[in-house]
């Protein structure tokens, strides 16, 4: 089942189906008539120099400015949400293939929390944040346990839903970056996660929902639709969609000039809240791939590497001592982002070779040939949630790309909450997992170029020489 401008326009009168004094008493009082949640008007446009999707909504109030009044539980929680209905197949989100309309949402529940990779508030905390709006994919169908008629998708048993998906529901938690610029709600989406199907249409509406836990499965069920910009439906086509490369990396290659930094540098873009950092080589970016040698312990790992001046603490690793460095790597052998789908396979456990990004803190290391190494750690808890396995290494699912001799790294700057500036260096490496000890070791064989060549970190990017709209 399709949205359709009949179908919204439906539920935007749903006095006249006889439903209007249920969603009346549902709908939070204080959010009638908050101009907050008026929609004014809509975009969606692909923006190269993030290689990323956003979608926005302008609103006649301070957008994301309302909260909902808290019920105490989840059962009955209010939530209300900014609402971007796509054409797009719940296939190209990470879904299996199932009837419905497969929308963006972006909401705020103070109940509960339903974003545990995420800390949104930048406390620390990771199961505090409903409060502050966030994003969803979602698989909305027609559900008459609603009180206007839709509801998000229930899961069965056999349903497939993405590993960030966080209760069996047609619901995902994949941690995209939301912006609010006063009347302004932007959400910024990297083409890799929708499989870079970027030529698609969407709409835009404001909904206030409600959880209804009292079954077997919680139901999100849509109470109202406080408004709509043209109906709502997904009739929108993405700007720019045609200047989309097919893949976000190029083709492997032995280009010997891979490695042989050039230069480096990174901004701050406060209109889509995102450090970009940036490495050009010689020769083509991120074309070289190691030769497997079919085990983890000995496996080679190649990198791009930015260490940087933030704390490890920022980032999640806790306490601890070492240079935290943002690594952009591929190693064959196995796959430490279970997280993400790379490749584009619909198999989120064989991207190994695929270039992805990493935190990782950095310590001296005399067994390394290099130097350094990533250390283990056995306490998971000292660690993020999206850590995968007992290193201080994470894969927080940054989006990176390459195009030509340049590399390109976004960091959304809410993942770096009290940093308003930070330094910089460009590395390029070859390192090996260390398998042999009590935990897995990922050493430094060979430090191949230092653009600074002392690891001075002489680079600094801020938050205050920002580019903006």
């Amino acid at each position: 089942m399709k949205l359709t401008p009949a179908h919204l326009s439906a539920l935007a009168l749903i006095c006249a189906t006889g439903a209007c004094s249920a969603a009346e008493a549902a709908t939070p009082p204080s959010a009638l008539g908050d101009p907050s949640l008026d929609a004014k008007s809509m975009s969606v446009r692909y923006v190269s120099g993030l290689d990323a999707v956003v979608f926005e909504v302008a609103t006649a109030g301070d957008a994301a400015s309302f909260v909902p009044e808290k019920a105490g539980q989840v059962d009955g929680a209010p939530v209300v949400g900014y609402v971007f209905p796509t054409d797009l197949k719940p296939t190209h989100v990470g879904f299996d293939d199932v009837p419905g309309t497969v929308a963006l949402a972006v909401t705020s529940h103070p109940d509960f929390d339903d974003t545990p990779l995420w800390d949104e508030d930048g406390n620390a905390a990771y199961d505090d944040d409903g409060a502050v709006y966030h994003a969803h994919w979602v698989v909305l169908n027609e559900d008459d346990r609603a009180p206007a008629g839709l509801a998000v998708r229930q899961a069965e048993a056999t349903s497939v839903l993405p590993p960030t998906a966080p209760m069996p529901m047609y619901l995902d938690s994949p941690g995209f970056t939301v912006i609010e610029h006063g009347s302004r709600l932007r959400v910024m989406v990297p083409a890799d996660r929708i499989g870079r199907q970027v030529a698609f249409k969407s709409g835009a509406l404001v909904a206030s929902m409600r959880v209804d836990a009292s079954g077997d499965t919680p139901l999100l069920a849509v109470e109202e639709v406080l408004s709509q910009v043209d109906d709502g439906a997904a009739t929108t086509p993405t700007a720019n969609a045609d200047g989309a490369p097919d893949l976000a990396w190029p083709s492997t290659d032995s280009d010997d000039g891979t490695f042989d930094i050039t230069a480096t540098s990174a901004s701050y873009d406060d209109a889509f809240d995102t450090f970009v950092l940036e490495m050009d080589v010689a020769g083509q970016a991120a074309v070289a791939v190691p030769t497997p040698v079919g085990s983890v312990d000995g496996a080679p790992v190649w990198g791009y590497v930015f260490p940087t001046t933030i704390e490890p603490s920022v980032v999640g690793f806790g306490d601890t001592s070492g240079t935290l460095a943002l690594a952009v790597t591929t190693h064959p052998d196995f796959d430490d982002t279970p997280l993400w789908d790379e490749n584009i396979d619909a198999d989120f456990g064989n991207d190994g070779a695929t270039y992805h990004v990493h935190w990782a803190v950095l310590t001296d290391d005399a067994e390394s040939a290099g130097g350094l190494s990533v250390a283990s750690q056995a306490d998971m808890s000292k660690l993020p949630p999206t850590a995968p396995m007992p290193m201080y290494l994470d894969s927080p699912g940054y989006h990176a790309f390459a195009v030509g001799g340049r590399l390109r790294v976004l960091v959304p700057g809410w993942h770096l909450p009290g940093v308003d500036e930070f330094s910089f260096d460009a590395v390029t490496a070859k390192m090996r997992v260390d398998a042999s000890g009590a935990g897995p070791v990922l050493r430094v064989e060979e430090v191949v170029e230092v653009l600074s060549g002392d690891l001075s970190l002489p680079n600094t990017v801020s938050r205050q020489s920002s580019d903006s709209e």
